[in-house]
């Protein structure tokens, strides 16, 4: 091509001007579709607080309808229904449920894309509710893991239950102090880190307030001859503690809220309790002793039937909830098996 005189060099320019126009806003708008596909995809994968929220509730309004398959699950996920592997059209839960409301605890851990719920649901009698448990983890807004336990009564547990008292128990800690000091995410996972620890150097300060509870229940030391109190136990932070070296240390940090839920496998013995019973840890050696005690004197006097100690390993989801650099709630979530058993999430 040629192109003489000033002319020929002006719609030369002109021409050489419009091709490059045409390739920059080419690529500017490809550069801007890209940018843009990214922030989406950004979107998409990160599930803040009330992203989290409404999967909890789809999980919980899918049981309801006996329908696991409106859920968005990931192409391979986990579950378990009280520590059992099963794929959730095989769980009881969604057989069962009739009605489960909004959770009366609901920790979220949004840096990790996990949250722990709990709640008092129904199985067809409103009169005899169960306690469900769960964690569940998301992966672009996907469910990768399913973690379950159904405590209907209070042998699953060990000692406890109360569904009828856990929406009012639980309410409490889901309204913390708006001028709480909250607690760092170092702080609570390092709470998580020694609940379970064979030793640990950890000084935890306990509120005068801080309320305790098993399956829903706040504890009360009822005595062998039910002779004991009827007032709830508080808190405390003891040397004789169960321990797992195992353990599954900060499943859920919610540093919103305060919460921090581990999990331990904990080998111990059901023993006859006048009449119930109840879980003891195996390394809670100076109480299994005293029941062993007890236990001797009673077959001496022959009144009661009692159960015979058997072994078992318990399960267990526990809560801490801590600010104002206290512990403020302490939550044993246990379902029981038989013994030497372990767990399928290790």
């Amino acid at each position: 091509m040629h192109y003489s005189g000033l002319f020929g060099m002006l719609r030369l320019l002109l021409s050489l001007s419009v091709v490059f126009s045409a390739i920059g806003g080419s690529s500017m708008s490809a550069a801007a579709a890209s940018i843009g596909r990214s922030n989406s995809i950004s979107s998409k994968s990160h599930c803040p607080r009330q992203c989290m929220t409404d999967i909890v509730t789809e999980i919980l309004d899918s049981m309801v309808a006996h329908n696991p398959y409106t859920l968005p699950m990931a192409s391979f996920y986990v579950a378990t229904e009280n520590s059992h592997p099963a794929a959730l059209g095989m769980m009881t839960l969604w057989r069962t449920v009739t009605k489960a409301g909004p959770p009366s605890l609901l920790a979220i851990d949004t840096k990790k894309g996990s949250a722990y719920f709990a709640l008092d649901i129904s199985e067809g009698n409103d009169i005899t509710e169960s306690v469900l448990r769960g964690r569940v983890k998301v992966v672009n807004r996907q469910i990768t893991e399913l973690e379950l336990f159904i405590n209907r009564y209070r042998g699953d547990h060990g000692f406890s239950f109360s569904a009828a008292e856990l929406p009012t128990n639980y309410e409490v800690l889901m309204s913390p102090p708006a001028n709480r000091t909250k607690a760092s995410r170092a702080s609570l996972i390092a709470l998580s880190e020694a609940l379970f620890a064979t030793s640990s150097n950890l000084s935890v300060s306990v509120a005068d307030s801080c309320q305790f509870t098993e399956a829903g229940w706040k504890v009360i030391d009822p005595g062998t001859n039910g002779n004991g109190s009827t007032t709830p136990l508080g808190c405390s932070w003891p040397d004789d503690h169960p321990t797992d070296t195992n353990a599954r240390v900060g499943l859920v940090v919610d540093e919103e809220l305060g919460f921090v839920v581990t999990s331990g496998v904990i080998p111990g013995k059901v023993f006859g309790y006048g009449n119930i019973s109840a879980f003891i840890p195996n390394s809670m050696t100076s109480a299994q002793e005293a029941q062993e005690e007890w236990l001797e004197e009673m077959k001496v006097l022959d009144i009661m039937p009692l159960l015979t100690p058997t072994g078992a390993t318990g399960d267990t989801l526990e809560v801490l909830q801590y600010y104002n650099d206290e512990l403020q709630a302490m939550q044993i979530n246990v379902y029981l098996s038989g013994p030497n058993m372990t767990s399928p999430w290790l």
